[in-house]
């Protein structure tokens, strides 16, 4: 019994030291911790649009061969050298999805929320000068309702660049709505 009670205080003693001890190492996180982190943040910049599928598949690439370096050096038991290893490789991923994230490497797609600010706009200005009826008006956000949640169906596996050419087609055909719309003198005055 006393055995057990001994084994029992020396676990507990290791493990209040285990925090401890990840924090002299100057704040290196635990992989599945930065896994976690990771992985967070390419699926976020999946479904807001920031990254494409294929940037997504390059990072989490890059990812997959850190763990298994990890993977390698864990076997042994990590030194000082390969933790830092590990956190340059970490850290240069952390700066390639904050690049991939940030790089507008779609060429000047809008997102969603700024084109829907920009449409809303244009038809509260239209119903504001009565070029534009409120039945007009209320057909045109319907519309564009229609596409915003196509948007959010393309979105739960991020945009690839078909899906992103085929809401800005609509989109495009919307804002020339709006703009024929506001031009066609029929609705002067009528609500």
């Amino acid at each position: 019994m006393k055995t057990f009670l001994a084994m029992a205080a020396a676990v507990g003693a290791l493990s209040l030291a285990a925090p401890a001890a990840a924090q002299s190492y100057g704040g290196w996180q635990p992989i599945s911790q930065r896994q976690v982190q990771i992985e967070q943040r390419i699926d976020r910049g999946v479904r807001n649009g920031d990254l494409t599928r294929r940037e997504a598949a390059s990072l989490r690439a890059e990812f997959d061969q850190i763990t298994r370096i990890e993977a390698s050096y864990r076997r042994d038991g990590l030194s000082n050298w390969e933790r830092a290893d590990l956190d340059r490789r970490f850290d240069n991923l952390a700066q390639r999805i904050r690049f991939e994230r940030n790089d507008r490497g779609d060429r000047g797609w809008t997102p969603i929320n700024q084109r829907q600010r920009q449409i809303d706009a244009r038809i509260d200005a239209g119903v504001r000068d009565a070029s534009l009826s409120r039945r007009e008006a209320a057909n045109l956000r319907a519309e564009f309702q229609d596409i915003a949640a196509l948007e959010a169906r393309y979105r739960r596996n991020g945009l690839d660049n078909r899906e992103r050419a085929d809401l800005d087609r609509r989109f495009d055909r919307l804002s020339a709505q709006v703009y024929a719309e506001r031009r066609d003198h029929n609705n002067r005055r009528r609500s």
